[in-house]
């Protein structure tokens, strides 16, 4: 190699020894930079970790910030009274400085120590009587308040709120007060201690640096705590809003259960009707037959208790069908025309006679004047039965009062119709008012008594269902007073329809046409009923056991009546309907719709397929009667009861009538009339029509009007006179 190529070699290599050595010593210094960091830092770490607070509280982070802020107090004191020492202008007064501050300091150190044994509320009365003290002193030898010591005025009740609560902050705000008070009023300089040459500047910057930590600590802590307390709340917030939502949507779940169960139930219960009706027809319906075939008096006496219990069995039915059809939403009003004061005559005329029996007295007031109004009158004497029924069973002595006022309503062309019953019983508790309208709800007094309890449900369920309200105003011993009101139509009094009532028809009358009916019902013992019932009157009949058959003996047979039943295998009676009225002549055939159903609603179904007319089973016999002359123009000749449309029978019912009867016959009237059994008190009169059939046509007369007092009291007064003069 060149000897210059060699040199600069080694220069080269010399370089990068000294390179290395620069690195080496770069490394070495730089390690034992951090090192002695590292150790100034774990000396750092072992200070604080020494002074942080142990014992009972250390888990309390209020307790754990007092702490800190007494510490940082301390240490800064120290370190500003070290800072500004040499300033002083001697050694005495240098000395002064120190014993004040370590005097002073004594506050700040009894605080550390009590909360590192644990007494919370002793350290924190310790430091703020301490910070008060020092506050008022440097006030107190500057002679003015008007320096920065009095900040601390403020701050000590925000201390006291932070750390005791704001009772004692309450307190503490009236000390500081007063002291700030006090101190005002007596202003003037009164230096104890010498006064540093400091410039004042610097001396209120020192103030505001221990104010400053005085109130940042507890405020900081104040509005973290106040921030966390919203968050929980919002957080709770939210979780109950959750919690709500989930609530509903499971009580919506169980309300449409509980709805869906009530539906299904009153749907079930309403469907019934058909069921129980169509047995209870054919029991009425022989028991009636049977009794007018010339019976033995002991079979009369056995058809009368078949009779009695069969109706009562339908009134049951009818009540508890009456709940299902209101709470499945499938009870209607049939509207018509009424006569309010004949329909108060016969519901009172119905009452008055049980009423009698137990010695009470009976009253009607109500206005004199005609009133005709448009309501479902059927309903409301339902309603006046029940209220009526009611006062007479539980009064023993006094009187019952049915009174009915109208007045006409606000704004509206309508009446306002208020009935209130008013009895002088044992009367209703208190906490029995409200129960006495549940269905099959009885108070004790009404255990006693016989019934189901769902007189007052049903009551109060037509009189909602016509707009109106129900109440009652009763106390235990002083009686009850039931007071209802409806708002109704006015009406005049051609449009009231009187209509026909027949009882007891024999026989057709003389100089008509023949009549064929055709009986469609696939219930042998139903049809077997109506056959008998018709073949009795006089008219021909067939009977089809299924709507196709039925369509069948039509274009046969061409009858002008059809009784058809609605439900029937093969061929229901609306098919049927519709099938004969496409045939030829099927537009003049009257077809009737024989049914066990209920519904306003379902009747007007029925009339609307083209029948036209409806009997709900069981019916009476009058019932068919009145439907075929309504239809047909039949004319009958009638036994017991004569035609209220044919001017017969007017005389009027003398008490010498009833007194020249038989004792048994007379006695068996009067109890049908004290029980108020229609079924009775008709086969009562069939009985007092065999001996006096004029008689028993004018008893007849007066029961078709359901003027059962005016014959009970014939019966009385006869009875008085009979009685033997002494």
């Amino acid at each position: 190699m060149h000897p210059g190529g060699r040199r600069c070699q080694a220069w080269w290599d010399g370089g990068k020894d000294y390179n290395i050595f620069l690195a080496g010593v770069r490394f070495k210094n730089r390690y034992r930079g951090v090192s002695e960091r590292s150790s100034v830092w774990q000396g750092m770490r072992r200070v604080i970790h020494a002074l942080r607070l142990r014992g009972p509280l250390a888990a309390d982070p209020t307790a754990q910030i007092l702490h800190a802020l007494v510490l940082a107090l301390t240490i800064w004191s120290a370190i500003w009274t070290i800072a500004t020492l040499p300033v002083y202008p001697d050694s005495m007064a240098r000395l002064l400085r120190l014993r004040f501050v370590i005097v002073a300091d004594l506050v700040p150190v009894t605080t550390l120590v009590l909360l590192r044994l644990g007494h919370f509320r002793q350290a924190a009365y310790v430091y703020l009587a301490g910070t008060w003290v020092h506050a008022t002193y440097n006030i107190a030898i500057n002679g003015s308040i008007q320096i920065t010591s009095t900040a601390f005025y403020i701050t000590l009740p925000i201390l006291a709120t932070w750390l005791l609560g704001f009772r004692e902050a309450f307190w503490t705000a009236g000390v500081c007060l007063g002291s700030a008070l006090i101190l005002s009023l007596r202003q003037g300089p009164n230096s104890v201690l010498p006064t540093a040459p400091l410039r004042p500047p610097l001396l209120i910057w020192a103030n505001l640096v221990q104010l400053t930590l005085t109130a940042a600590a507890p405020l900081a802590q104040i509005l973290r705590t106040l921030r966390e307390t919203l968050a929980e709340l919002q957080e709770y917030k939210q979780h109950l809003e959750q919690l709500v939502e989930q609530r509903t949507a499971e009580l919506v779940v169980a309300r449409d259960q509980a709805l869906a169960a009530s539906r299904a139930k009153s749907t079930f219960l309403a469907n019934m009707s058909h069921e129980l009706r169509t047995p209870l027809n054919a029991i009425l319906g022989f028991s009636n037959l049977l009794r007018e075939r010339g019976a033995s008096e002991q079979q009369r006496h056995d058809l009368d208790i078949i009779n009695r219990s069969g109706e009562h069995l339908l009134g049951l039915i009818n009540d508890v069908l009456d709940v299902a059809k209101v709470e499945a939403g499938r009870s209607e009003l049939e509207i018509a025309h009424c006569d309010l004061g004949r329909l108060i005559e016969d519901v009172t005329d119905m009452v008055r006679p049980r009423a009698s029996q137990k010695g009470l007295a009976l009253r009607v007031e109500r206005p004199q004047v005609p009133l005709f109004v448009r309501t479902d009158p059927s309903r409301l004497r339902q309603v006046l039965i029940n209220l009526l029924n009611n006062a007479v069973k539980f009064t023993d002595q006094g009187s019952v009062t049915l009174r009915m006022n109208a007045a006409p309503a606000i704004d509206t062309g309508e009446v306002r119709l208020t009935f209130e019953v008013e009895d002088t019983g044992e009367g209703i508790a208190a906490g029995d008012q409200a129960a006495i309208f549940e269905a099959f709800v009885q108070t004790n007094a009404s255990k006693r008594q016989e019934g189901a309890g769902l007189g007052l449900t049903i009551s109060r369920q037509i009189i909602e269902l016509m707009g109106g309200s129900i109440q009652v105003e009763s106390a235990p011993g002083q009686g009850s007073c039931f007071r209802a009101e409806i708002k109704v139509e006015r009406a005049q009094e051609s449009e009231v329809d009187r209509g026909v009532h027949l009882e007891r028809v024999t026989a057709l009358a003389e100089g008509q046409q023949e009549y064929r009916i055709l009986i469609v019902e696939d219930q042998p013992e139903n049809w077997m009923v109506l056959e008998r019932l018709l073949e009795n009157a006089g008219f021909r009949v067939r009977v089809a056991q299924n709507g196709a058959q039925g369509v069948a003996e039509f274009r046969e047979w061409r009858p002008q009546f059809i009784w058809m039943d609605l439900r029937m295998p093969v061929m229901d009676g609306m098919e049927a309907t519709r099938r004969i009225r496409a045939c030829e002549g099927g537009r003049e055939v009257k077809i009737a719709a024989v049914t066990a159903s209920g519904y306003v609603a379902e009747r007007r179904e029925i009339l609307a397929e083209g029948l036209d007319d409806y009997v709900r089973k069981p019916y009476r016999p009058t019932e068919i009667f009145e439907c075929m002359a309504r239809h047909l123009g039949v004319r009958y000749l009638v036994g017991a009861a004569a035609a209220k449309s044919d001017g017969e029978g007017t005389r009027e019912l003398m008490a010498e009538d009833l007194s020249a009867l038989p004792d048994e016959l007379r006695k068996e009237l009067g109890d049908a009339l004290v029980e108020l059994d229609p079924a009775r008190i008709s086969a009562a009169i069939e009985r007092i029509s065999q001996e006096n059939r004029a008689l028993g046509s004018i008893l007849a007369r007066y029961a078709n009007r359901y003027a059962f007092s005016k014959i009970f009291h014939a019966m009385r007064e006869g009875e008085a006179k009979a009685l033997p003069l002494h």
